[in-house]
């Protein structure tokens, strides 16, 4: 997560200049439950950095460009997004689980249309592996609403990931070789997604010192629902970190 943060702090500075910028120093904390069987809960802490001169931008796990300025009603943005979703079989207390391969984390490069009307934002976009993890791609719609109450803000969101057939391969999927060496049956999934509800908010404590936080609810397709080597088929995630903004 370092290297990753330490990458995407380049690029931005890289590529453009800190002039009519807002830069952001901060630390968060991730907590994740581990959807396979045998697998822990994570609780992961790591620095935070972001940047925003209206059309590039970093934002945590993620950085991309704008094609119009931030704010504009209707925008196009081109992204790349890093997906931590993995399994490092060696780590979970079911035998079986840790005979399986390895399911490693990608970054994900991609564009999305992006509908702003007030306070409400839709945004319908779709994605693809770019690092040769998987090869799986992905298309994602999400409606989120802005409520601003004075140093605070919550932002409710709703949305559907669609997932292709090798990405969902690579996060749920039994081989037949490993079917082969251990309980699980060959699980091969077709495109299936997810369905996910979340609320994300923050809170000035001064002018350039925020807190933030968030939370996130997601809920496989019945198909996915199906693959052996899951212990769980909906999760909740949740976020919090403190930034200072220049």
């Amino acid at each position: 997560m370092k290297k990753l943060t330490t990458a995407l702090s380049l690029f931005a500075l890289a590529l453009s200049p800190l002039t009519h910028a807002e830069v952001g120093l901060g630390l968060t904390a991730t907590y994740s439950p581990n959807v396979y069987k045998g697998g822990d809960t994570e609780v992961t802490p790591f620095p935070l950095f972001s940047y925003d001169n209206g059309h590039l931008f970093v934002e945590g796990v993620e950085a991309g460009y704008r094609l119009m300025p931030k704010g504009s009603m209707s925008n196009i943005v081109l992204f790349v997004a890093y997906d931590p979703r993995t399994l490092d079989a060696s780590e979970s207390d079911d035998a079986d689980v840790k005979k399986l391969d390895d399911r490693d984390s990608s970054f994900m490069g991609g564009v999305a249309y992006v509908l702003t009307s007030g306070n409400a934002q839709f945004r319908i976009g779709a994605g693809t592996d770019i690092g040769s993890v998987h090869n799986g791609m992905y298309a994602e719609t999400r409606v989120s609403y802005h409520i601003p109450m004075g140093p605070i803000g919550l932002i409710p969101a709703i949305g559907y990931s669609f997932n292709s057939d090798k990405l969902n391969e690579h996060l749920y999927g039994v081989s037949a070789a490993e079917a082969a060496k251990t309980r699980f049956d060959e699980f091969t999934p077709n495109w299936s997604g997810r369905y996910f509800v979340g609320l994300s908010g923050y809170m000035y404590l001064s002018k350039n010192l925020r807190v933030t936080g968030g939370v996130r609810y997601e809920n496989l397709d019945s198909e996915i629902e199906e693959s052996p080597i899951l212990a769980s088929t909906t999760s909740v995630m949740g976020n919090v970190g403190v930034s200072y903004t220049f």
